[in-house]
């Protein structure tokens, strides 16, 4: 009866972890700040319109990461284009759809898995 409880535990411990991962698709925002850092956020960061945590709770605040440093199994030509798209919204003012995805994080800031301009 233990070993089963026990199991029970484990299962649900597992399944609750996996279904606090999530996305969220953040759509009329504009890149209000840029930050390039050298050993933290992943490399380079963007500041948003929204606040990302009324789409999903776990991601503190407007930043999002792009990786730009190759982490989070993104390859740095990956996180460059994105970071290209994000200085294009924010020279021009346009507006952007961001998918961020609360189960990549860097110093706790979650990461932008889509990011392009809107029309």
């Amino acid at each position: 009866m233990k070993k089963i409880a026990a199991l029970t535990l484990l299962v649900s411990a597992v399944i609750a972890n996996v279904s606090l991962a999530a996305t969220a698709t953040l759509t009329g925002v504009t890149v209000q700040r840029l930050g390039v850092y050298e050993e933290r956020f992943g490399g380079c960061m963007a500041e948003l319109s929204k606040d990302i945590s009324t789409a999903l709770p776990s991601c503190p605040g407007k930043w999002v990461t792009f990786a730009c440093d190759g982490s989070l199994d993104n390859s740095v030509a990956r996180a460059m284009q994105k970071w290209d798209v994000a200085q294009l919204g924010y020279a021009l003012g346009k507006p952007l759809l961001v998918q961020v995805d609360n189960s990549k994080t860097v110093n706790g800031y979650c990461f932008a898995n889509i990011i392009r301009l809107e029309p």
